[in-house]
């Protein structure tokens, strides 16, 4: 076990560094410069020249590099170029906001979606079978941008039932967390109903219906611990997608989080402000990996690191 503990933290550690200095050199090499967007057009040249130097701009790519790799032991993610404030500071300003969402949109999530394709796997062909495939289906089809951009015309323009921008009271979270949970269902409540049908059929599901325990035993203990297995990397990967993949969802709202961070970044061109956001996302997102990996042999005792 400890093995293995250190083995994927080493692989962790890898990975994080792969991403980070492909985003570092990524947004560089794109054309654009910042200092013509912080400044105003026709702008002299001197003007613009002083701002790089600033900026750190200036410099061969090769020592902005090792200037960044200089500030990370110490968690120094340099200075945004906008407000000239510690990256640091603002994405661990943004992280608990988008945490939070995160956290409602799957326990929204999971929760729906475990219970959908438990019962549509138990009464396959059925009509709530049916149903839910209709919706999966529907729901799978639906961009979450256009799906996000409906909710708030009819809930909050419309009926003025909910908040459209900012996080201001539980309401705020009902509108992004709905549209993300929307999004994530599809592919949950299928893998759910397949995982489940695969597992009813199992020999040891017959052995425990032959001793005569109940079926809510049957499914709620032996059949959940062997069709989680699966589940569990699904969940893992779309809490990753969550953090990482709600950028729209959290430009539409308005959402403080981290992701609405990296798409401004982006359209400003403030390099170090992508790369910070683009670390967090990759730090969170191998750690919940590594957890998913960890819970295996809690789940089955066959499983062995």
């Amino acid at each position: 076990m400890a093995t293995y503990v250190v083995q994927r933290t080493l692989q962790m550690i890898v990975v994080i560094f792969g991403v980070v200095t492909v985003t570092f050199f990524a947004v560089r090499l794109v054309p654009g410069d910042p200092a013509l967007l912080m400044e105003p057009p026709g702008t002299a040249e001197s003007v613009l020249k002083q701002t790089r130097e600033r900026l750190g701009t200036d410099k061969p790519l090769l020592v902005q590099y090792w200037t960044f790799l200089q500030g990370l032991p110490g968690g120094d993610l340099g200075t945004s170029f906008r407000g000239n404030q510690p990256v640091a500071g603002r994405v661990l300003d943004g992280l608990p906001n988008t945490f939070a969402l995160g956290i409602v949109a799957m326990v929204f999530t999971t929760i729906l979606s475990f219970g959908i394709g438990i019962v549509a796997a138990l009464k396959p062909n059925s009509l709530f079978d049916r149903i839910s495939l209709v919706f999966v289906a529907i729901a799978q089809s639906t961009p979450s941008f256009w799906l996000g951009v409906i909710f708030v015309l009819l809930f909050s323009i419309r009926l003025r039932w909910l908040p459209a921008i900012d996080m201001e009271s539980w309401k705020s979270f009902v509108l992004p967390a709905l549209t993300l949970a929307i999004s994530l269902m599809p592919l949950l409540i299928r893998a759910v109903r397949q995982s489940f049908i695969e597992t009813m059929g199992e020999g040891f599901i017959r052995s425990a219906r032959a001793r005569g325990l109940s079926e809510s035993q049957i499914v709620g203990v032996h059949a959940m611990k062997v069709a989680a297995i699966p589940l569990i990397t699904l969940v893992g990967l779309q809490a990753g997608y969550v953090l990482g993949g709600a950028v729209v969802i959290e430009s539409i709202f308005n959402w403080p989080g981290i992701g609405n961070m990296a798409l401004l970044a982006i359209q400003q061109r403030d390099f170090p402000m992508v790369q910070g956001t683009v670390l967090a996302i990759a730090i969170v997102f191998t750690l919940i990996n590594f957890l998913v990996d960890l819970s295996y042999a809690a789940l089955d005792p066959r499983v062995k690191f």
